[in-house]
């Protein structure tokens, strides 16, 4: 029963996309306001070279500034939650970084950087940082004191107390940011694309509603969306394989709820 409600959102998605194919046929709805799954279906088939050509990039791009903002944020919840004068200095300007909006950054970025990767990762590492170290700072702040004490008292060191007691009882919040992380690592690579881009799904997408190609918009936003799902669930399996107890966990409390 736990791994068939594992599949209900792939049969909320298969229905929705009945109804979506039924309902356009039904209506009759021209295919420039609103292809049917079936036309976006065929488009993505008729144009995978297409499509696999500009979702090279985009992918490059995401990789790159999740893997930038995963190391920045990881590094930064950890200084700013082990010394007081990082957080009285840099939080409060990781805080106000957070009210300036980042398509307004990226066309400086551009100027900067160029159109290429740099600037792209950047966005991207921009974007996507925040909620990292955040959730690191938040995990490494919540060890009961009690238990670092206690460690102590066996004789454990700062380095020690850190690998085997903060660290690990920190990755489920640090796992928790990087998931939010790389969901925002794609949406900043798109938002660098459509400042300044010639190739790229971001990029695609403007250029054929430039085109009035609405077939092809929707590709690109289903193509962008299998993108973030499957990084998000990529991050965490390895979420499952690092983290003890996550799976079984999540097993007990499902049959605690039937």
């Amino acid at each position: 029963m736990h791994y068939f409600k594992k599949l209900y959102p792939i049969f909320t998605v298969i229905v929705l996309c009945l109804i979506w194919e039924l309902a356009v046929r039904f209506f009759k709805v021209p295919i420039l306001i609103l292809p049917s799954p079936s036309d976006i279906y065929l488009n993505l088939v008729l144009r995978h070279e297409l499509f696999l050509a500009f979702s090279i990039p985009t992918l490059i791009e995401i990789f790159a500034g999740f893997f930038m903002a995963a190391t920045t944020g990881v590094m930064l919840g950890i200084m700013v939650s082990f010394s007081p004068f990082a957080k009285s200095s840099i939080y409060p300007l990781l805080i106000s970084s957070q009210m300036v909006p980042k398509v307004a950054i990226a066309p400086v970025l551009t100027i900067w950087f160029g159109s290429g990767l740099m600037a792209k990762m950047f966005i991207a590492f921009l974007i996507a940082f925040f909620p990292i170290t955040i959730s690191t700072m938040v995990g490494l702040e919540a060890i009961d004191p009690e238990m670092v004490r206690m460690f102590r008292s066996m004789g454990s060191g700062p380095y020690r107390t850190f690998m085997k007691l903060r660290l690990p009882a920190a990755l489920p919040n640090i796992f928790a940011g990087l998931k939010i992380g790389m969901s925002l690592a794609v949406v900043g690579a798109v938002v660098a694309e459509f400042v300044a881009a010639d190739r790229g799904l971001g990029y695609y997408l403007l250029y054929a509603n430039g085109q009035l190609d609405s077939p092809g918009v929707f590709s690109a936003l289903v193509l962008l969306t299998l993108i973030g799902v499957t990084l998000y669930y990529a991050v965490e399996f390895a979420e499952y394989l690092l983290v003890p107890g996550v799976l079984h966990k999540e097993t007990d409390l499902t049959k605690a709820s039937m």
